[in-house]
């Protein structure tokens, strides 16, 4: 992600903590001044398109437009304020969004598939001598599906009841599993094997991600690249790219991880986090999170 970029909106006045002062007038001065967008076409709708979840009680309020004082979602003990979130920006259909559009049940059954183009190609090329069965595919799918990490795997298998939207913070085990496999090379892993043998911390330079992001996906999905064979890699690397691509309708699923990104959790939920027109590129607008931040501690100081 590029430097954040600085607001063209006009500095907010906070108005002074005096007891006369009241949240109405804090509310009028934040409705008529704050601009969420910035160098972004266009700013992430509250759309209904969104799939509804539950929320669990432990929320992070916010003051939003207007003057309302409204509960922002917060996932149970999971999510913070500064954690960071994998993301899939999408932009078509004239809509923007960071919710990932996929059928999970149909991604799981489509492992099989890709498993059988790619022993299919090797069989056309001579690489090997018998034509794989279905069930021969269907036993090399099986094993890396039983395998996968408990929470991409419960992802997968859970009842859905037909929804194919999902918000980042639902999707973020399939997430860490797929960028584990598109950031990372075969040296990765052996430099990684190697530096974790001899107690080392392994080196977060080499990477075109500013360094936050690196040590992210260093500790959270490199580990997950581990156990894997040189078969299974390409199989996992061919299934995934594939049906991502086609779910977000990226150009190519071999530049994927130009296209993916990342956010923090706090203006994501604070809906400060936009997408970049046709670069598919997240900014964060801090600049109006936190006047967001500064006018919610107003409002708590004189409530």
């Amino acid at each position: 992600m590029s430097p954040l970029a600085s607001s063209n909106a006009q500095p907010l006045p906070l108005p002074p903590s005096e007891p006369e002062v009241s949240e109405v007038a804090i509310a009028t001065a934040f409705n008529s001044n704050v601009q969420i967008t910035d160098i972004c076409s266009r700013q992430l709708p509250d759309s209904g398109e969104r799939p509804e979840h539950t929320l669990d009680e432990q929320q992070i309020t916010a003051v939003k437009p207007g003057g309302v004082k409204t509960e922002l979602g917060k996932s149970p003990t999971q999510f913070q304020e500064n954690d960071i979130l994998l993301i899939y920006p999408q932009d078509f259909s004239n809509h923007s969004s960071l919710d990932l559009h996929v059928n999970p049940g149909k991604l799981k059954d489509a492992l099989r598939r890709h498993i059988h183009d790619i022993l299919d190609d090797r069989y056309e090329s001579f690489q090997i001598e018998n034509e794989p069965t279905w069930d021969e595919e269907q036993s090399l799918a099986d094993s890396i599906l039983t395998r996968l990490p408990a929470a991409l795997y419960e992802f997968l298998n859970k009842d859905w009841s037909g929804r194919d939207w999902f918000v980042p913070e639902e999707y973020q085990a399939l997430a860490k599993f797929h960028f584990a496999f598109i950031f990372f090379s075969k040296d990765d892993i052996l430099d990684y094997k190697m530096c974790e043998e001899e107690g080392w911390e392994y080196p977060t330079y080499g990477y075109a991600k500013c360094s936050e992001f690196k040590k992210f996906l260093i500790k959270e999905c490199l580990p997950l690249r581990k156990g894997w064979s040189e078969d299974e890699v390409q199989y996992i690397e061919e299934w995934l790219n594939c049906e991502l691509k086609h779910s977000q309708k990226y150009p190519d699923r071999d530049r994927l991880k130009r296209y993916v990104d990342y956010c923090h959790y706090g203006p994501l939920k604070a809906d400060c986090v936009s997408i970049c027109d046709r670069s598919y590129r997240v900014h964060e607008n801090r600049a109006a999170y936190n006047r967001i931040k500064n006018l919610e501690s107003q409002v708590e100081k004189l409530s």
